[in-house]
């Protein structure tokens, strides 16, 4: 193992600079909107530095690293679904631009103004629950990462997360999107110089070939082709492309970055431009998991064996900096999604069982809390939760619990004239069906009934959640019609 004193202090250093920005950026907060959408002011430049570090955090190398180590070059089909699907977006402004006309801080702030009160509370809880679940392993994978990578082994698990969380917490209670955009830009920096390093680094000591090798004896063809690889096929990559798009418009903590733009036509070169690194940000870390199997063999941990390469084959110093990029990778992602998580639970949660909104101080302080709550709930979810199959499609199904009913609301919201409050209600519902469905019986897989156990299958969940809930819209607006005509928009550019 090369980690050693110079890679320490760098790693130090980093971390002292990193949270003493973050906190410094709390001046620049005056109001609500400073400290969620940052004033939505937000230029091109800035934009993409903070919305690559928010969607590239040490979980995104942990688990792609791993994909690699079990499934070869066959998924690198993942990042080219990516990259098309959030270029795609961006190009077209597909909902996104919508949402930033309506300067609307929270996508479910949408479903009140197109639907109604209620529909918010539920598409709200769905996203709160949907989106801290989804971020609940986060801790857990990125503790791995560092424990293998520093050479400390399992037995630090729990010390490293601990404090990894209470660095993040620190800054992001305090200063909100202001220290999110801060420290984004100097962690995007890093990063990217880091990726190169470990990147050159493995390149030196594993030859292609070797890999090429290792990934035929140990999968055959279905190392290279998605569709005949068992973990994948048709169901898979329809599923993924869905998802991506459906990511790519409504993840709160991606589309936050459109939001706090200063206007459409910079949300939309910020999503395009960022769109394009989505290739890399899948394929760098498998290639480094491709290499893990080359060198270290089959047979390992497969969330450690890409850290475990890393570790060994990156020299002394230069481990350090890849560290650091590492640490920035995670502070960028967990800031972003804590702001995002507790801004919903603040303003589309506890305040939609109010008659009036909250005050905007208030707002805040409860943003603050529910940050710390989300916090402490990760620490202890990490340590204890057993994730199914590999934690890539553990994330990808999460998210699918509130992204299949988002897309059906807020497409239909926004382009179909006759979407209406009991089609919102059921898309939202029926969307989130099949995933939860999945996590609560994928552990009694064994004792299901032959009829149930498609709902087992990770991939069909997974599809079958953006299925219900397209037909769930449709059908429930066009079945009430008569009973309940729909609350259309008129002045989407002036609000």
């Amino acid at each position: 193992m090369n980690f050693g004193l110079l890679d320490w202090t760098i790693t130090i250093v980093y971390l002292i600079a990193t949270v003493y920005f973050g906190i410094r950026a709390k001046r620049y907060v005056e109001s609500l909107a400073g400290y969620m959408v940052a004033g939505r002011k937000v230029k091109t430049s800035v934009g993409i530095a903070a919305f690559v570090a928010t969607e590239l955090g040490t979980v995104t190398f942990v688990y792609f690293g791993e994909l690699g180590y079990v499934a070869g070059f066959a998924g690198f089909i993942i990042g080219l679904l990516a990259m098309v699907a959030y270029a795609a977006v961006g190009r077209s402004g597909f909902i996104i631009a919508g949402l930033r006309r309506l300067k609307v801080m929270t996508i479910p702030e949408f479903y009140e103004i197109r639907y109604s009160r209620p529909v918010r509370l539920i598409g709200g809880t769905i996203l709160f629950l949907g989106g801290v679940l989804n971020m609940g392993i986060f801790l857990k994978f990125d503790g791995i990462f560092l424990s293998e990578v520093m050479g400390f082994g399992p037995d630090a698990l729990a010390v490293i997360m601990t404090i990894m969380i209470l660095i993040v917490m620190a800054y992001t209670i305090l200063g909100g999107m202001f220290s999110i955009l801060v420290t984004d830009f100097m962690q995007f920096v890093i990063l990217t110089f880091g990726m190169l390093v470990a990147t050159v680094a493995v390149l030196v000591q594993v030859d292609l070939q070797d890999m090429s090798a290792a990934v035929s004896t140990v999968m055959g063809p279905a190392g290279v082709d998605p569709f005949t690889n068992p973990r994948f096929g048709w169901t898979f990559v329809v599923w993924i492309f869905i998802s991506s798009i459906a990511a790519a418009a409504l993840w709160q903590p991606g589309t936050a970055t459109a939001l706090a733009s200063e206007s459409p036509a910079v949300a939309k070169r910020v999503f395009f431009w960022t769109g394009l690194t989505f290739a890399g940000r899948a394929m760098v870390p498998m290639f480094w998991g491709v290499a893990a199997l080359a060198l270290l063999g089959p047979g390992l941990p497969s969330a450690a064996a890409m850290p475990k390469l890393l570790g060994h084959v990156v020299p002394s110093g230069l481990l350090g900096v890849l560290v650091a990029g590492m640490l920035a990778a995670s502070m960028s992602t967990y800031s972003a999604y804590l702001l995002a998580w507790s801004s919903v639970l603040a303003r589309d949660v506890i305040s939609c069982t109010r008659k009036q909104d909250f005050s905007e101080k208030t707002t805040v302080a409860i943003v603050r809390i529910g940050a710390g709550v989300i916090g402490t709930f990760l620490l202890v979810f990490g340590l204890w939760y057993k994730i199914p199959d590999t934690a890539f499609q553990y994330l990808y199904l999460t998210g699918a619990m509130y992204t299949s009913g988002a897309l059906g609301c807020v497409a239909a919201g926004l382009y179909w004239r006759k979407a209406n409050t009991p089609g919102a209600y059921a898309s939202l519902i029926m969307g989130a069906a099949a995933p939860a469905g999945f996590l609560l019986l994928e552990k009694s897989r064994d004792v299901l009934p032959s009829w149930l156990l498609f709902v087992a299958d990770v991939n069909i969940a997974g599809l079958l959640s953006f299925v219900l809930a397209a037909a769930g819209m449709i059908g429930g607006s066009l079945l009430t019609q008569k009973t309940s005509s729909p609350k259309q928009i008129t002045t989407v550019e002036e609000r």
